[in-house]
């Protein structure tokens, strides 16, 4: 398992490296202009909650395996109560009727950011309980990469007047580390797990796919702050 979670490891690093995390550091870009991106996270925020409690958790755990994600989706699962308040926060809530809401979440924007809600579900649905951990572990890290890179961003729009934001500030990336998979007794019981070279290769197929998937939104999201327009017009073509 340990070379499970080496491959993690590697795929974070790479995916830390992507331009659109430089984009989010880059302090001679605005703090707004740097999270121009957030109404198009939505699709998979919002299915995130779906996916961590009907997917990921399997109530009663079959394993000390499942119970680590089930701890682990009850931690995570309500984070998009953050997410909509902050939207309300950055201004996004008078913009757009809800018909037009609806087209810009299913337009040509934002396929990538629709296909990781699908694919996450599909990796996830009766899967392993050993599967699952590996999935959310690539998840967390995926997510780490994003939180350290947009909670500055969060505290600049606040420093210069805005109102505090949760999902994409401080918040929410200091409970990160409060997480039961981030404590000494949830790693040692995954560092212990010894799998079969046939298991070994699906997991590792898994993270490939997973953070294949992270990286093409990413790389849309990119594309998505670099031609900024109003949502209600983006919607309309």
């Amino acid at each position: 398992m340990r070379q499970i979670q080496t491959k993690i490891a590697h795929h974070t690093a790479e995916l830390d490296a992507h331009p659109f995390f430089a984009f989010l550091r880059d302090t001679e870009i605005g703090p707004s202009e740097r999270l121009a991106f957030a109404p198009a996270l939505s699709h998979f925020v919002m299915t995130f909650a779906d996916l961590y409690r009907f997917v990921l958790r399997d109530e009663p755990a079959r394993d000390e395996y499942q119970k680590l994600v089930n701890a682990h989706t009850y931690e995570d699962g309500g984070h998009w109560k953050w997410f909509l308040a902050d939207l309300g926060h950055l201004g996004h809530d008078p913009q757009v009727t809800f018909s037009d809401a609806l087209r810009f979440l299913w337009s040509e924007e934002t396929i990538q950011i629709r296909l990781l809600s699908y694919h996450m579900c599909q990796l996830g649905l009766g899967a392993s309980s050993i599967h699952k951990l590996v999935l959310v572990q690539c998840i967390e890290a995926t997510g780490s990469v994003m939180l350290k890179s947009i909670a500055p961003v969060g505290k600049s729009l606040a420093l210069r007047g805005g109102k505090p934001l949760v999902y994409f500030g401080a918040h929410h990336l200091n409970t990160e580390s409060e997480h039961t998979l981030e404590q000494d007794g949830a790693q040692h019981i995954v560092d212990a797990l010894e799998v079969e070279p046939a298991l070994g290769r699906e997991l590792s197929a898994l993270v490939d796919r997973t953070f294949a998937l992270f990286t093409a939104t990413a790389t849309e999201m990119l594309a998505f702050v670099r031609t900024p327009r109003p949502i209600a017009r983006a919607a309309s073509q």
